[in-house]
């Protein structure tokens, strides 16, 4: 939910940002093809593997389907995170303390990557902790995650609120 304060149309304005799930089905068609060889299919567990790969790809599906619903909403005065069946985050750009990215092998192939922000101390729990005790939020699988850290570190410089 946005703060009180963020009534003017201007603060309304968000571009808003969902994660890639197509690497989702890669990965888990990944983890799927390293488990078949242990399995002992033949004619007769025909049937048997069948269902493993039918609940197989339903885990998959429902994991992609819960990523596609979450969604990221950059605004004028912070971030928004909506999660289904979760609590609302804003994270207000000046409790922000440090940005990061990480975006492994796979993830560059789609053109996608993860967006850490860590926030000041005292600001608030992020869902992750830091080893320095921060709380921290990451934003998964955002397409072009270079363009998301220079975008919200342009707004969390000391120089965005003279703009």
């Amino acid at each position: 939910m946005w703060p009180a304060t963020s009534t003017s149309p201007q603060q309304r304005d968000e571009k808003r940002l969902r994660s890639n799930v197509s690497k989702s089905l890669i990965k888990g068609t990944l983890l799927v093809a390293v488990l078949v060889p242990f399995l002992q299919i033949n004619p007769r567990t025909y049937a048997d593997f069948a269902i493993f790969l039918g609940l197989s790809y339903a885990s998959i599906g429902a994991y992609m389907l819960f990523k596609e619903s979450t969604v990221y909403a950059l605004g004028d005065t912070g971030i928004v995170i909506r999660r289904p069946m979760r609590k609302e985050n804003f994270i207000p750009y000046d409790s922000i303390q440090e940005l990061s990215i990480a975006q492994g092998m796979l993830a560059k192939r789609f053109g996608c990557g993860s967006v850490y922000v860590a926030l000041k101390k005292g600001k608030g729990k992020g869902t992750h902790t830091s080893s320095m005790g921060q709380g921290v939020f990451v934003l998964k699988d955002v397409p072009a995650p270079g363009d998301v850290y220079r975008e919200i570190s342009d707004m969390t410089s000391p120089f965005a609120a003279a703009a």
